[in-house]
């Protein structure tokens, strides 16, 4: 699985056994050794099953790709530029990598439309966050990309986004919410299928999740 996303905590004992390669698309700041979003997003797709602590991720199996695209800005938010993630989703492609998970969303941008269309062509399963107003963001928005969370307005794919545990840089836990979040568990889904099917398609992975959404106390969930 690749995560688009800032940096991630290589070092977190509950990520270590599961990052395959990190490769830095920012070198804005070249000592920043972790950083709390794709730290968090990372967790909640392949978190360690094995190490007796922490959490666990909903695919702890997977091998993580982490592509620093993203930077934290001081006041805690996030910044990426087209650039850095246009890197980054080239990095993919190449690299033929199944899953990419984009928790992260802004205005259209016609060179990552491409090069999302690209992934999509070559195979790769693409899940990307709604947002939160009630048209997706970009790049959720395209055809072919998964959009998770959302859910107000019945339409983003529904996976858990409030409150949920997740890794942080340090050792440390946190709680987080949004629509990055549902992201994540759509992505690690998406993994687990994969590893039970590998011939399944990007548009047949889609079709199933869709099909697997169901309605419980008037809220709708993946079943």
């Amino acid at each position: 699985v690749g995560v688009v996303d800032s940096a991630i905590d290589a070092r977190h004992s509950d990520l270590a056994p599961r990052l395959a390669e990190a490769r830095d698309f920012v070198a804005r700041e070249p000592g920043e050794a972790a950083e709390a979003h794709g730290t968090a997003v990372a967790s909640l797709i392949g978190a360690e099953a094995g190490n007796a602590r922490g959490m666990v991720g909903v695919a702890p199996g997977a091998e993580l790709v982490g592509l620093r695209a993203c930077w934290q800005r001081p006041d805690g938010g996030g910044s990426c530029s087209s650039f850095s993630l246009a890197r980054a989703l080239n990095f993919a492609i190449l690299n033929r990598i199944r899953v990419l998970n984009l928790s992260l969303g802004g205005p259209p941008d016609p060179l990552l439309a491409e090069l999302i269309e690209t992934a999509l062509a070559e195979g790769a399963v693409v899940v990307a966050a709604w947002g939160e107003q009630p048209e997706p963001a970009f790049p959720a928005s395209l055809p072919g990309v998964i959009a998770a969370g959302g859910v107000d307005g019945g339409r983003g794919l529904p996976a858990p986004e409030v409150d949920v545990l997740s890794a942080a840089p340090g050792e440390a836990y946190n709680y987080v919410s949004g629509s990055s979040v549902a992201t994540a568990h759509v992505a690690g889904v998406a993994a687990l299928l994969l590893a039970a099917r590998p011939e399944l398609t990007s548009a047949e992975i889609s079709h199933a999740l869709a099909a697997s959404v169901v309605t419980r106390d008037g809220q709708p969930t993946l079943d």
